[in-house]
């Protein structure tokens, strides 16, 4: 157990080493919480006896609760993090029924702690998914802010979110943790509004004039949805940003914040630490998972110095020696089979969290009202993808989704494969109008592609075999039009989509382009259906000379009194769209195991039937290219079927159907059997 304090006395903590990670099985004598368990002692307690102020006995106490807060403690074979200490001993918040409680020891929390201990030493920031009611605002204020403004010097902090609300919500904890604190631990709030904290006081001098005193440390707040701009012109040791799910500017945000944390010539001395909640996200999940999925290289950490800390619902749920009867590690539990109940203070039962989480989705899934089923979703999602999912009730089949997306998400190998398509070029260099998909490299532009499934390429000897969907857009990328823009590709024999667009290149033309090169690839003639909202693609593959790719309008999806002339593709209405979903909703029922990219499952799983702009811009594709393969009247034909030898062999009848012979000699002999039998004769 004495090897634990190398771990996590500052140098050796490695987050990516599974040996640093909890379980943290505890030794005898474990007692990370001495002055909650115990209180302050009498002779140090200057709320109940002021005389004993500056007696050794007081001083003595109190430079040993300053020694551990800042060095950290070591109890029962483990080193505990003096912002874990402070944070355990010296919170106090509030519960559900509006009193007051102190946090409890558990296994998530203080792997926090050595995180947030990890990123101060080496310079680092930590971004957190998680899910509801994990009290990571609770240990943040305390161990970061607080902690912080209360016991060092020239410190400044920023607290930042989209929406005012999570900001004020913050400094509420924060004020309300502060009436608890003991005065010897009291720092004064000079200013102390909405904008910025400011410890200190005001005192006179020889003069006889005010001067400001104290640490001058400050703490700031800024509401990212009107100010993206960060916290630019100023250096912060911290800076918090609560709910990035819910901040729409958050990359934009971190582009003017990110040297606030350094000090002007590349060395970051400051850390951020940003967490969301998910199953319910808002705009800004976007960006949240964008950067999410930018930290993600080796050892957790990117370019941007990010390690990334996903909490999903299993966490911070069952865990021993908890204050709450429901959060007891039960009787029955395969931790209690190994452990004494002493080495399992704040140990997570997460094998027991889960399947309890599992059967109550069991049990809701059963029932014919969704609502209940998806809510559960958003307060417990239980892996990446449910936290970074955008859950809509709709009517798809979720559990062929679900299914589908956790087969998915299994794959060491997935079946796609991302490509860029270069025009070919003839013998005299010139560029032809032939697309070769090129396998994408490390350094090309990894969102700007097409996925086409490694078995999904074209069948050359097919005609009318591919149809397709595009929902596209007029614009180039505004602050107003973020969506992106979407094509999907359907085997119309297996009913297989082979071939998926969805990115939003700098300029429009590009992706104009690679709908081009994607419809050309598949021959695609008068198969490529679009929004006739977007009409700028259609006008693209005009100037192109590709006009003979778009599909016509298709006329079984409108009403009667239908008033549209256009021509080419189809306008989405209320008529319309509603048979859109419709096939949706089958294709998925019958064909879900055959779709293989995962954003397109995403985006069927959050689609709201409701909108009338959403951000699903590939699951409309996905749509618009089923509508085509109802609206094409010719069904895929095969053209080796069109070299056929015995063409004009004679007919004849078996098991009730007309059918050819092979042999037309053979033919002629079998029917002048037959029309002698006819009359009594016997066959030759």
């Amino acid at each position: 157990m004495a090897q634990r304090f190398k771990f996590f006395t500052g140098m050796g903590f490695d987050p990516s080493n599974p040996e640093h990670r909890p379980p943290y099985i505890k030794g005898k004598g474990f007692c990370p919480n001495p002055i909650v368990i115990f209180g302050i002692p009498k002779y140090a307690d200057s709320l109940y006896d002021k005389k004993v102020i500056g007696t050794p006995e007081y001083i003595a106490f109190w430079e040993e609760e300053l020694r551990r807060i800042h060095n950290g403690y070591q109890t029962g074979g483990w080193w505990i993090p003096g912002r874990y200490y402070y944070y355990l001993n010296y919170s106090v918040m509030q519960d559900v029924k509006g009193g007051s409680i102190n946090p409890d020891i558990d296994d998530l929390h203080m792997e926090l702690a050595y995180l947030i201990e990890y990123c101060k030493t080496y310079g680092k920031n930590l971004m957190i998914p998680k899910a509801r009611r994990k009290g990571i605002s609770e240990a943040t204020h305390k161990m970061v802010i607080d902690y912080g403004w209360r016991f060092t010097y020239d410190y400044k902090a920023g607290i930042a979110s989209g929406k005012k609300d999570f900001i004020d919500d913050f400094v509420k904890k924060l004020r309300y943790g502060w009436m608890y604190l003991p005065p010897e631990f009291y720092t004064n709030p000079d200013l102390n509004n909405d904008d910025e904290i400011i410890a200190g006081y005001s005192e006179k001098n020889n003069l006889n004039s005010y001067v400001q005193a104290g640490t001058r440390n400050i703490i700031y707040t800024r509401t990212i949805h009107t100010d993206a701009t960060g916290f630019k012109g100023n250096y912060y040791r911290d800076i918090i940003v609560e709910e990035i799910g819910e901040t729409e500017k958050f990359l934009e945000f971190w582009r003017g914040t990110k040297s606030a944390l350094t000090d002007g010539i590349g060395n970051q001395i400051g850390s951020a630490f940003c967490y969301g909640t998910g199953g319910k996200m808002d705009k800004g999940s976007k960006d949240f998972k964008k950067a999410w999925s930018r930290n993600e290289k080796e050892n957790f950490i990117d370019t941007n110095n990010f390690i990334r800390f996903l909490i999903p619902a299993q966490r911070f749920n069952i865990y021993g020696g908890a204050s709450e009867a429901k959060r007891r590690i039960p009787k029955d539990s395969k931790l209690l089979k190994e452990y004494q109940p002493y080495q399992l203070i704040g140990v997570e039962d997460i094998e027991t969290s889960l399947a309890n989480i599992l059967k109550e989705r069991a049990d809701l899934i059963t029932k014919s009202d969704k609502q209940d089923y998806y809510e559960h979703l958003q307060n417990e999602p239980i892996n990446e993808q449910e936290i970074f999912a955008k859950t809509i009730v709709n009517n798809f089949d979720s559990q062929k989704l679900s299914a589908q997306q956790a087969i998915l998400d299994g794959q060491v190998h997935p079946k796609w494969t991302k490509y860029k398509f270069i025009w070919a070029k003839d013998k005299n260099g010139m560029p032809t109008m032939t697309p070769e998909p090129k396998v994408l490299e490390k350094h090309d532009d990894q969102e700007t592609c097409v996925w086409i499934l490694d078995e999904g390429h074209p069948v050359n000897n097919y005609i009318g075999r591919y149809s397709a969907g595009i929902d596209g857009y007029n614009v180039d990328q505004t602050k107003n039009s973020k969506s992106l823009g979407g094509m999907c590709v359907i085997d119309r024999v297996t009913k297989t989509p082979v071939a998926v667009i969805c990115c939003r290149p700098a300029r429009k033309e590009m992706f104009y382009e690679l709908c081009i090169q994607l419809s050309i690839y598949y021959k695609m003639y008068g198969n490529v259906l679009g929004d006739i909202g977007s009409d700028s693609v259609m006008k693209h593959f005009e100037l192109f000379g590709c006009y003979q790719y778009l599909a016509d309008r298709p006329k079984k999806f409108e009403s009667l009194t239908s008033e549209q002339m256009h021509v080419k593709w189809v306008r989405l209405t209320d008529y319309s769209k509603p048979k859109m979903i419709g096939l949706m909703q089958s294709h998925v029922i019958d064909h879900c195991d055959k779709i293989w990219f995962p954003e397109l499952i995403s985006q069927i799983s959050t689609y709201d039937e409701g909108a009338r702009d959403s951000d699903n811009d590939l699951a409309d594709a996905y749509g618009i290219a089923l509508m085509q393969d109802i609206s094409y009247d010719m069904t895929p034909k095969n053209t080796e079927d069109d070299q056929i030898p015995d063409r004009f062999a004679l007919p004849k009848f078996s098991n009730g159907q007309m059918v050819r012979q092979a042999d037309p000699i053979k033919n002629i002999q079998q029917d002048s059997n037959l029309f002698g039998m006819m009359f009594g004769k016997q066959p030759e």
